[in-house]
Formats: C-alpha cells, sequence, structure tokens
C-alpha cells in the first residue's frame, strides 16, 4: 500500500505545479475583430432583402447548399461538401493486404473523409446601407460522420472572392437579371 502512495502523491505534487494555458486577453480581441474586418463589407443598397436575395444566389453559384435561410433575420446558413479518398493510401491497404495474405484486411483504415465548409451570412440594413457579414468554417469529418477538426477560414483572398461575387449578384439582382 505505502508503495503506491508515493507514486500517487509524487503525481499530484507535479499536477498541482503545472500551469494552465494562459488566455491572451489584448491579442484574442484584436484578432475577433481583425477577422470581423475581413469577413464584412458594406453595400450601397438600401433594400436588404434584395442583397439576401443576392447571398443566396452567390452561395448557390459557388456550389453551396442552402440549409437555412431567415428574411425576417436576415440570416442563411448554407453548407459546401467535396467527399475524398485517398488514392496512396488506397493502394497501400492493398499492397499490405496482399503481403500479410489477408490479415490486414482486418484491420480499420480511414480512406475517406468528408470536408465541409459551413457559410453564415447575416444581413443587416444600415441607413440606406446595408452590411453583410460572411463567416466560413471549415469542418472535416470521416467517412462515419465524426468530427476530425473543426476550425474558421481566416483567408482573406476567399472573402475577397466572395463578396466580389456577391457584388456582380447584387448588380444583377437590381439589373432584374
Amino acid at each position: 500500500m505505502a508503495r503506491h502512495a508515493i507514486p500517487v502523491a509524487l503525481a499530484l505534487l507535479l499536477g498541482a505545479c503545472a500551469s494552465a494555458p494562459r488566455y491572451d486577453a489584448v491579442h484574442a480581441p484584436q484578432a475577433a475583430l481583425a477577422l470581423r474586418q475581413v469577413q464584412s463589407r458594406t453595400f450601397e443598397s438600401p433594400d436588404p432583402r434584395l442583397v439576401l436575395k443576392a447571398a443566396l444566389a452567390t452561395l448557390q453559384d459557388e456550389g453551396f447548399v442552402i440549409r437555412e435561410a431567415n428574411a425576417e433575420l436576415g440570416l442563411v446558413t448554407a453548407v459546401l461538401e467535396r467527399h475524398s479518398t485517398n488514392q496512396g493510401l488506397r493502394l497501400f491497404k492493398w499492397a499490405t493486404i496482399i503481403s500479410t495474405y489477408g490479415v490486414a484486411a482486418l484491420l480499420p483504415w480511414q480512406d475517406s473523409s468528408v470536408s465541409a465548409v459551413e457559410a453564415n451570412v447575416n444581413v443587416t440594413a444600415e441607413g440606406e446601407r446595408t452590411r453583410v457579414r460572411i463567416s466560413l468554417q471549415s469542418k472535416v469529418m470521416d467517412k462515419r460522420g465524426g468530427v476530425r477538426s473543426v476550425e474558421p477560414v481566416t483567408d482573406a483572398t476567399t472573402y475577397q472572392r466572395l463578396f466580389a461575387s456577391l457584388d456582380k449578384g447584387l448588380y444583377l439582382q437590381k439589373e432584374g437579371l
């Protein structure tokens, strides 16, 4: 019994000395503010419904599937899914199965995944202008639907391209084309 007490006491003592990850209260809000600026754009249109329709059309043109749209709240939720298989892993799997006389076939293999980009669009009227915020989130799931990773899309070029498409779509909506 005393033999186990010393390692347990040592583990508790060392665990008490461990420090928690430090939250950087100064830089975290600045990073969030910078991302919000990249994700937002103001359009010279007093009609938020027109901008919302243009946003819906833009997302559909980009291959997104609209999951939810609420004109009253000015909110659109959409997803773009891609299924991928790793050809190199597939070849390795078959080579391993052959070289082990089929025993490797009993092992679980993760050879495919689903990656999705989820888009949330918020359209807000601001007097004679309309503000749009598009936030994108990248999610990778295994073939069973388990989430491997989730992270926000922070690439400014991606948002610039989306807003350029939205600007064109807004022009087409205004012209009735």
